[in-house]
């Protein structure tokens, strides 16, 4: 008799697909290790800062405001915080920084307005057109401003005469060499103004924005005295 053998029953068991938690837990892992791989890589970091519009600010000061060296981190980096800090400075007046990726910086100063030059002896100061005076940056450059002398260290320069020279005309600007107190006791905001045309002009603060550019029409005289008050007259050098 024909012994049949019974066939083996079907495996039931079936494998369980991947976890999705799982897979999702390498994914981040392997995704967290690329971005801190990433972030350590020569593109994380600030490789090339490029610093226009400085005159007065020297870069390196810049640099230290900004807290920047050279790979410093370019995402960790914080350049709204590094422009408030150059832009707090009495030198700037306006301050911008832009990011380029990857790994650039570019800072950007608007400096303010140099009027003139406060003189303690030979050492030249920057005046500003706010009237403050850069007692702690000496100046080494040209002497391109009106040079202010006789006003002693720490007094401070009317912010109307600051404004006056600030709103000339450039072609009077440059007319101008020297201004000094009037020392009038009459007009206690009296300055005479001496000129590259052998004149001196003078004139109150108060109105020297106003009557200052009336010397145009005098700048071709022989050399002599410009008085702007009341009225105006000129007295020529007496020879």
């Amino acid at each position: 008799m024909e012994e049949r053998m019974r066939p083996l029953p079907s495996s039931t068991r079936s494998r369980k697909p991947p976890s999705v938690t799982a897979i999702l837990s390498i994914l981040l892992f392997f995704t967290g290790v690329l971005i801190l791989l990433f972030l350590k890589s020569p593109l994380g970091e600030i490789r090339d800062v490029q610093i226009k519009g400085n005159h007065m600010v020297t870069e390196e000061e810049l640099l230290q405001l900004a807290r920047l060296n050279e790979g410093s981190s370019y995402f960790h980096w914080d350049g709204e915080e590094a422009e408030e800090r150059i832009a707090a400075l009495s030198e700037v007046k306006e301050a911008a920084i832009t990011k380029v990726f990857p790994g650039t910086v570019v800072i950007e100063v608007k400096e303010s307005e140099r009027v003139a030059f406060w003189m303690d002896g030979s050492d030249a100061y920057p005046v500003l057109a706010n009237g403050k005076v850069l007692t702690n940056r000496t100046w080494s450059d040209s002497l391109d401003k009106p040079l202010l002398k006789g006003w002693k260290k720490g007094e401070e320069i009317d912010p109307a005469l600051a404004r006056g020279l600030a709103d000339l005309p450039k072609r009077i600007q440059m007319d101008l060499s020297e201004i000094r107190p009037g020392e009038d006791a009459t007009y206690p905001d009296l300055v005479q103004v001496y000129t590259r045309n052998n004149h001196t002009v003078r004139v109150r603060i108060q109105d020297f924005t106003e009557k200052i550019p009336y010397y145009s029409m005098f700048r071709d005289r022989p050399p002599g005295t410009l008085n702007l008050l009341e009225s105006t007259w000129f007295d020529p050098e007496k020879k």
